[in-house]
């Protein structure tokens, strides 16, 4: 790489480039610290332009490419296989227009979530998906994976709000597919193609993207279930709830571990491992505080919801810090799949029957049949002694469920061995058919996904 620098310098300017390697060792390593890249050298373009002449450049020179927006991935999608050049979209973090008509927002690739949402809280609207990495994760990273989060329930899936995008192919063309129609019967569409790709087929430069308005009000209830098989039943009369903005669960031996993490925090109740634990929102322009409270008692005995803003945001606060404080107790193998949600409990009673065995629990969006199953060691030669036998189980557990081994946080270089197994040869076979057509020369984001 370092017989490449003036010709980068020339194309980005010395003051894109990123060659210290302190400044270079976070953007070598994924968020979880399971992958280690040896980049030597990072570009941060400040336009698509930019973005063009370095992915010519490289197609020219056969220099592969990881394209890396904020560089929270949980499979190491973002993260350097060897020495490839990191290109940060950083620097491209322009909210170029909000048509107050349309409520359509149109921004650069590199625009950090929550700066987003502060930027559409003066027009009453918001992104129309939430993650809990929303301080760092950057729009075109989210669009990249077509992430999931916290607002599915309510929402549905990301990709049904990306309208148009701009991406630079591996050849440097920049392809414009913006567009702010709602309705566009023009034959295939492409843009399609690039979201959840996860840069292996294209750099997301722009967007445009339908915003959701803020609801007038927001109610959070807490509520402590003595069975999983409650939880279920809570699900089904839950999802007759219009206003039905969030149904995440968690179970209680997670939130008991998490307490010594959270002193910050009250807990809503005396949280027990033997119990299990449902948050609900319910959100829009007028809520029958009564009418919720009334028919979620129904499955519990106990239950609690905010009084205030404060209290609401301390209850998202509790289910939030669910990874973040996993990752303090030890190495985490950590797996987030799509499977019926009334099969979360046999899920995990499978891989570990009477839970015995590694620290292990799930918790997750049980409201659209994402569960996050995790695995705690204590050391990393534990953890990997392990890992081959339990994954093996969880892919052919998935598969026999008819779910998929990815509900929301990627592929990238965790899962890509499994992926054959989860499309089938003949389906795997043409999304490696596309690859070719897009990158014959295999340069971007190299031994991801595929």
């Amino acid at each position: 790489m370092k017989k490449y620098l003036n010709s980068f310098k020339q194309i980005v300017g010395a003051q894109n480039m990123i060659t210290d390697p302190f400044d270079l060792k976070p953007l070598n390593q994924d968020w979880q610290r399971f992958y280690q890249g040896k980049s030597e050298l990072a570009v941060t373009p400040t336009s698509s332009k930019m973005v063009s002449e370095i992915l010519q450049f490289c197609n020219q020179n056969n220099i592969k490419v990881v394209p890396q927006g904020g560089n929270t991935s949980f499979v190491g999608g973002a993260t350097p296989v060897q020495d490839e050049l990191i290109l940060s979209l950083r620097k491209m973090n322009n909210i170029l227009e909000f048509d107050t008509t349309t409520s359509i927002v149109t921004a650069e690739s590199g625009v950090i979530l929550q700066s987003m949402n502060d930027y559409l809280q003066t027009y009453r609207y918001q992104m129309p998906w939430d993650l809990g990495a929303r301080g760092s994760c950057q729009l075109g990273g989210n669009i990249a994976t077509n992430a999931g989060g916290l607002n599915v329930v309510r929402n549905g899936p990301l990709r049904n709000y990306i309208l148009g995008l701009e991406v630079v192919l591996p050849n440097g063309k920049i392809l414009d597919l913006l567009n702010k129609n709602r309705k566009d019967n023009t034959g295939t569409d492409l843009k399609q193609l690039f979201i959840g790709s996860e840069g292996t087929l294209g750099i997301i430069t722009k967007a445009n993207v339908l915003c959701a308005p803020i609801p007038e009000q927001r109610q959070v209830f807490f509520l402590e279930l003595k069975g999983f098989d409650e939880a279920i039943q809570l699900l089904r009369s839950a999802k007759q709830f219009e206003q039905l903005g969030a149904f995440e669960f968690m179970e209680g031996r997670i939130l008991q571990r998490c307490l010594p993490f959270n002193p910050q925090l009250k807990a809503p109740f005396e949280f027990k491992a033997d119990k299990y634990y449902v948050l609900i929102e319910i959100c829009g322009q007028q809520i029958e505080l009564e009418y919720y409270f009334e028919r979620l008692l129904k499955h519990t005995e106990q239950i609690v919801f905010n009084q205030n803003e404060s209290e609401l945001q301390a209850m998202w606060r509790w289910r939030e810090s669910v990874p973040e404080n996993l990752h303090k107790m030890g190495h985490v193998l950590t797996y987030d799949l799509s499977i019926p949600p009334d099969k979360f409990e046999w899920f995990a009673e499978e891989i570990y029957p009477e839970r015995k065995g590694p620290y292990n629990a799930f918790y997750g969006h049980l409201g659209d049949g994402n569960i996050h199953y995790n695995i705690i060691f204590e050391s990393v030669e534990e953890m990997h002694k392990e890992q081959e036998r339990v994954e093996d189980k969880i892919i052919k557990l998935t598969k026999s469920l008819n779910g998929s081994i990815s509900a929301e946080h990627g592929v990238g270089q965790l899962k890509r061995h499994y992926m054959e197994i989860q499309k089938g040869k003949e389906t795997f076979g043409y999304m490696q058919e596309l690859k070719r057509v897009f990158d014959p020369n295999n340069i971007l984001n190299p031994e991801k996904l595929l």
